[in-house]
């Protein structure tokens, strides 16, 4: 439905898994036309130790999607917007007008690949419930999809992530005494302040700015316990953390 397609990990009934969702149709959710939710697992036949899909079964994994969500779309008019990889199955998540031939469906986009096993249901969810709670990743979830886009940048463009360097963060705040406490409690964790704005526009939320500054690791795990941190931090005082940029560090 969008081109806003996004990988991530979490932990689904205690399991990890890997979802892969339709992040760009966030702002137009729940479609009132798109009312009935439907789904298919179907279960892998070389699933890692993890439960995760292995490199062997992608290609056939793939096969299926395309046929599945070809067939579901034309036989239902429902979409694909997402899909989570977990305990040896891939679900996949369709949203459609209504629940007629749904079946059919994916008994004609599975037809292909009877060495698959496969469950399949739907219900009403006009609220969009699954999509919401399920699928879409939670406020820090979402930092860490975020943190691996800039990582991958950094790493596009030469730098081995192995280099402690200075990193810049963005933080705002609904009042000047909530900016405060967060300097006070970020300066104790070793930051440096570098910048505080104040945005002239009546309109603004969290008018008050801070830029802060430490040294630390961009690897993507190093990386995610300092914005975590910070977002936390940000959150726990009523304001919002904005990201981090850093230089580009070349070995040699």
């Amino acid at each position: 439905m969008s081109d806003a397609w996004d990988f991530y990990f979490a932990n689904v009934n205690d399991v990890i898994a890997s979802l892969f969702v339709d992040l760009g149709i966030r702002n137009s959710v729940p479609d009132a036309k798109r009312p009935w939710l439907l789904w298919v697992w179907v279960y892998f036949r070389q699933p890692r130790e993890d439960g995760l899909s292995s490199s062997e079964e992608a290609p056939i994994l793939y096969q299926i999607e395309d046929a599945l969500t070809k067939a579901v779309k034309e036989m239902t008019e429902a979409e694909l917007v997402g899909r989570i990889t977990t305990a040896g199955h891939r679900g996949f998540y369709f949203y459609g007008p209504r629940p007629d031939h749904f079946e059919e469906a994916v008994a004609s986009g599975l037809m292909s690949f009877s060495a698959y096993q496969f469950d399949s249901g739907k219900k009403p969810d006009p609220e969009w419930s699954h999509y919401l709670n399920v699928l879409y990743p939670t406020p820090e979830q979402y930092e860490r999809i975020k943190n691996l886009h800039v990582v991958e940048v950094l790493e596009k463009d030469g730098d081995s992530l192995k280099a402690p360097r200075p990193v810049s963060h963005w933080a705002y705040f609904k009042s000047a005494e909530d900016r405060a406490e967060f300097i006070r409690k970020a300066v104790s964790c070793g930051f440096t302040i570098t910048d505080e704005s104040e945005s002239g526009e009546p309109e603004c939320e969290h008018p008050y700015g801070v830029t802060l500054e430490r040294i630390d690791r961009v690897d993507w795990n190093s990386i995610n316990k300092v914005t975590l941190d910070l977002f936390r931090l940000a959150h726990d005082i009523g304001g919002e953390y904005d990201g981090w940029e850093t230089s580009v560090e070349k070995d040699g």
